[in-house]
């Protein structure tokens, strides 16, 4: 709701304003605190930009970055990376992993092109969920 909401603004902030360099240049804008998506930083450095930012919300804030693949084979990084946004007392903070499902098998996990169980190419990719809060 909130990206289509930030996809909205920008096109009726450009018929308003025209298209402004780093500011309406996009297809939309920055939802909330966050870093840019087109931003090239890594996790600890977006960790600590978006900390900074967490007081300033009044609606809410969630904090979360993106890996390129599962981590549960590397639990010791998952617990670093997890600790290390805790420390910066991130309020709501999410890790973004590869969960895919194949529909013929029923096999969960990182699915890179067909099911490493099956073979099978009906494939659910999920990219994105959130939740852990640090409000206790």
């Amino acid at each position: 709701m909130a990206e289509n909401l930030c996809f909205t603004a920008m096109k009726q902030f450009k018929k308003k304003y025209g298209e402004i360099p780093n500011v309406s240049d996009h297809k939309y804008f920055t939802n909330s605190m966050h870093v840019p998506v087109w931003e090239k930083v890594d996790l600890f450095t977006k960790i600590d930009i978006e900390s900074q930012l967490t007081g300033y919300s009044s609606a809410g804030c969630i904090t979360y970055v993106e890996m390129d693949t599962n981590l549960q084979n590397n639990i010791n990084a998952l617990e670093e990376i997890v600790n290390y946004a805790m420390d910066k007392d991130i309020p709501y903070f999410a890790i973004n992993v590869p969960n895919d499902l194949c529909d013929d098998c029923g096999y969960t996990g990182e699915i890179i092109a067909a099911c490493p169980q099956c073979g099978g190419n009906n494939i659910k990719r999920l990219r994105r969920v959130t939740g852990l809060s640090n409000i206790s």
